[in-house]
């Protein structure tokens, strides 16, 4: 009988992604020389540059998080980004919120594997979860889901005493418990220090579903009112729209992050009447999504955005489709290198979240 192959070997440990801090500026030239290229390398080099310019403008800058990214080792990326206030509002999925947990549990790692000829029942029976060519222990997920998140949720069944709760204002309290819990360098302990709300109009799908139905005290939490949460991301866009600031949007992949974001600004026109467009003023997705298959993921910033006053007609949207895993961690140490490892942008001023909420 072969030997079962032992998947926690150091040697294929996934490492979370990081940037280099004192290295030669060679992302920085790349980038920009890549910008008079061709195809998705000319693109990832304009995608740069208008992440550039948002970063030194006014506008609110806004970010949908989809895909498998916190699994994949991306989310310090979007940590690092909100610590540095390039991150205003975070449009996520669950998953994302939720899954960079897994690394910050004691001593727990996920490892690479081959998704070509690893055995998925193998794994079953060897107690891990796979997302594609990494895993993780099933037995450590599960206490993510029963013991972290699953604690939330009875504490917020102690002490909040109105019947309902916005899902932005749920994961700002989750934030802040994780942050006293020593999860603080977790996506939603970073947003609540840094006064970035975060949207998740799925938050079932994800850890916290099941840490919500294995809850002891779930029945006595509040409801989540997913359509405040509509609301008050239209009142945040609508003020930043008509106040002159503007909103600048990025979507690292498509799905309802993506939708969220885009269809606020329609809102925001409906509001006044639909008398004119009140579009992001610029605009930046990467994603491997194709536009021919009618898919809100692959539709296109600079075409069919502009037909629902989503984006502005002529203005930067810019369109990569590339692997988010290659296009992120080249964009980020590009922007490392171009403002400094010590830059934060502290003009506009961050959101006041007692005003948001």
């Amino acid at each position: 009988m072969s030997q079962r192959a032992r998947y926690d070997d150091p040697r294929l440990a996934r490492e979370p992604m990081t940037l280099v801090e004192d290295g030669p500026r060679s992302v920085l030239a790349l980038l920009t020389r890549m910008r008079a290229s061709a195809f998705q390398g000319r693109q990832l080099g304009e995608a740069f540059e208008t992440w550039k310019r948002m970063i030194e403008g006014p506008s609110l800058i806004c970010l949908g998080y989809a895909a498998s990214l916190s699994s994949a080792g991306l989310w310090p990326l979007v940590t690092w980004l909100i610590e540095r206030g390039y991150v205003d509002v975070l449009a996520s999925t669950s998953a994302n919120i939720t899954e960079d947990l897994l690394e910050q549990l004691d001593g727990n790692r996920l490892y690479r594997v081959s998704a070509e000829d690893v055995d998925d029942a193998d794994l079953w029976r060897a107690g891990y979860y796979r997302f594609y060519d990494h895993i993780v222990s099933k037995a450590r997920y599960d206490e993510l889901e029963t013991r972290v998140l699953s604690a939330f949720i009875d504490d917020l069944a102690e002490r909040w005493r109105k019947p309902a709760i916005p899902t932005v204002r749920l994961l700002h309290e989750l934030g802040l418990w994780l942050e006293e819990k020593g999860f603080r360098r977790s996506i939603l302990a970073t947003a609540a220090r840094r006064q970035v709300p975060v949207f998740s109009c799925g938050l079932p799908d994800g850890p916290i579903g099941e840490a919500y139905d294995k809850a002891t005290r779930a029945e006595q939490a509040p409801i989540v009112d997913f359509f405040r949460d509509y609301k008050i991301a239209t009142d945040v866009m609508d003020a930043a729209i008509t106040g002159g600031r503007g909103t600048s949007v990025i979507f690292l992949g498509g799905g309802v992050p993506k939708d969220f974001l885009q269809i606020t600004a329609t809102s925001v026109s409906s509001r006044h009447g639909n008398a004119e467009a009140k579009p992001h003023v610029a605009a930046i997705q990467i994603t491997t999504d194709n536009t021919v298959y009618g898919g809100l993921g692959g539709a296109a910033l600079a075409t069919e955005c502009i037909s629902w006053g989503k984006e502005a007609k002529g203005g930067p949207n810019v369109m990569c489709f590339a692997d988010v895993t290659i296009a992120l961690p080249l964009i980020c140490q590009g922007l490392l290198e171009h403002f400094g490892p010590t830059h934060r942008r502290r003009e506009p001023r961050p959101l006041n979240l007692a005003e948001v909420f």
